[in-house]
């Protein structure tokens, strides 16, 4: 299939009822997300649910790295990607990672079939970086395109 990427393994029964928890975990993200309107500030969705708001926007008026991840999968679950985006890359990412993990959940439960990945290539180190990289980089993008459009500091 590719370099990180086997064909796919027949797995056990055990193994395809991980696929229906995962399956029905990453489906209660998504359809919270679809339930919940989006905050129009572009962060601060979360506190719908009853958290409080950010700290970090609250003192210094600056998006911490998380900042408007509840907002950029709300976004994306109204179908709203551009604005996804702009609240929070990384969530919009991870987003669409949430979706196809669903379907493929969906796809090992009721197959009993898995795609083989290679982690010993792929590596925890790169995972972790790439993992690392996305959310700074997210909030690198986040904190440009507020000073750009005159939204940060929000506490103005």
């Amino acid at each position: 299939m590719g370099r990180y990427l086997g064909p796919p393994v027949a797995v056990g029964r055990g193994l395809r009822g991980v696929a229906v928890l995962v399956a029905v975990v990453l489906l209660s993200v998504l359809v919270l997300a679809r339930w919940l309107p989006p905050d129009d500030r572009g962060y601060g969705t979360h506190e719908r649910l009853g958290l409080p708001p950010c700290g970090l926007i609250l003192t210094s008026g600056l998006p911490c790295p998380s900042c408007g991840m509840t907002t950029s999968f709300s976004l994306m679950m109204h179908g709203r990607p551009l604005d996804a985006v702009v609240a929070q890359p990384a969530g919009a990412l991870l987003c669409l990672a949430a979706l196809v993990g669903f379907i493929l959940a969906c796809q090992t439960a009721a197959t009993g079939r898995v795609i083989q990945v290679d982690w010993d290539r792929l590596g925890p180190v790169r995972l972790m970086l790439g993992f690392a990289l996305l959310i700074v980089g997210g909030w690198a993008l986040k904190m440009a395109i507020g000073f750009a459009t005159g939204r940060l500091p929000a506490n103005q």
